[in-house]
């Protein structure tokens, strides 16, 4: 009793798709639009050239009438040539909306051969499910397959003999009802699949770019966000702030309370500075107990601040480690991005040099890195 009752529950988890958050939910139909959008020239023209070469099945049919239904044929091809152009051409147009339009523009033609083809226009049924079965490559969605249920209710009363009976009602029924079925659960398959594939790839690439034990970007992330933002700032004119934050004593602390105590430690200081950053800032470890904060559109006087906020907060951290209380402070130097400056590795030796300075200063504060010497002062970046 109990298999008979999961039953529904087995076919949901087979067919719905993964549970995902309204954000990763629209990056993949995103991402859904982005791979299928090129391919829906080539999918339209398919359809066309498999439907007008139907007439090989037409020729033996019925070779007689075949120079009429080959010239149905080509004019119905290339009225959906014509839509596809004229669909293409509308701005705003989603993927998912040329897709459904193109899709029923198809069934269309080939119902329109058949209806053509009367009073013989039943053998013209396969025509219509092959088209169908064309729609688990065309349509982006598997809600969008139910609008097969739609076409085929107009299909059926078509493709009836002069004088049908019921037997041959049940038959067409039969024959697309399935055919409907089959085709939604090829497509919620195959959603449930891109699906799976795509939260897959996001959390390779996610445990590619971030650091295992605090959850912040890591080194690789960073170097590439730094080349990132670089021309971000060239590109709107806008000022660059980087800046390396280093945890006083983290050996002695590592000494103290051992790794666990060590790594209670990183992940605090980590969490405290997120907490009091833009979402829009890049914040990555770099290594060790070391961290790197780049700021973009903040100048000196701004990151200053920023950056005297995470000092403060981070001092008055106190973790606890077994029955022993552990707290920390953190020294960090800054340089902001000038003219001069013709990639990332310029700024992080300013910023890394500020933050010797810090060292040797007495730890725990802020330090500037001077503007370079051929350059009299910092200056936002210019294009």
């Amino acid at each position: 009793m109990n298999a008979i009752a999961d039953r529904p529950t087995r076919l949901r988890a087979t067919f719905a798709l993964p549970a995902r958050s309204a954000d990763e939910l629209a990056a993949f139909r995103q991402a859904q639009s982005d791979v299928r959008d090129p391919l829906v020239v080539p999918i339209v023209v398919a359809a066309v050239l498999m439907i007008a070469g139907f007439v090989g099945w037409d020729q033996m049919r019925d070779p007689g009438h075949l120079g009429v239904v080959a010239s149905v044929r080509l004019a119905a091809g290339a009225l959906v040539l014509l839509l596809l152009g004229a669909v293409r051409q509308v701005r705003g147009l989603t993927f998912r909306a040329q897709a459904l339009v193109m899709y029923c523009a198809i069934y269309a033609m080939q119902l329109a051969i058949g209806v053509a083809l009367r009073p013989d226009s039943a053998l013209q049924m396969p025509g219509l499910l092959i088209v169908m079965f064309f729609g688990v490559i065309a349509l982006p969605r598997a809600s969008d397959s139910l609008v097969n249920v739609g076409l085929a209710a107009l299909s059926v009363p078509l493709v009836l003999p002069r004088h049908p009976v019921p037997a041959d009602v049940v038959y067409q029924l039969a024959h697309f009802g399935t055919v409907v079925i089959l085709v939604w659960a090829a497509c919620a398959l195959l959603e449930r699949l891109s699906a799976q594939s795509f939260a897959y790839r996001g959390r390779l690439q996610r445990e590619a770019s971030t650091d295992a034990l605090t959850g912040l970007n890591n080194r690789r992330e960073f170097e590439s966000g730094m080349v990132r933002e670089m021309e971000r700032a060239r590109r709107m004119n806008v000022a660059l702030s980087l800046a390396i934050i280093d945890i006083d004593f983290f050996k002695r602390i590592n000494d103290q309370h051992g790794h666990d105590g060590g790594d209670l430690v990183l992940r605090e200081v980590a969490q405290t500075l997120m907490a009091h950053i833009r979402k829009s800032d890049l914040l990555a470890r770099i290594g060790g107990e070391e961290f790197a904060l780049v700021m973009l559109g903040t100048q000196p006087p701004g990151a200053w601040v920023v950056l005297e906020r995470l000092r403060l907060a981070v001092a008055a951290l106190r973790m606890r480690a077994g029955a022993q209380e552990i707290g920390c402070t953190i020294s960090i130097g800054i340089t902001d991005c000038v003219e001069g400056d013709v990639d990332w590795p310029m700024l992080y030796k300013r910023a890394d040099q500020a933050l010797y300075a810090a060292k040797q200063g007495g730890r725990n504060r802020v330090v500037e890195a001077p503007p370079p010497a051929s350059t009299p002062a910092p200056v936002p970046v210019r294009a």
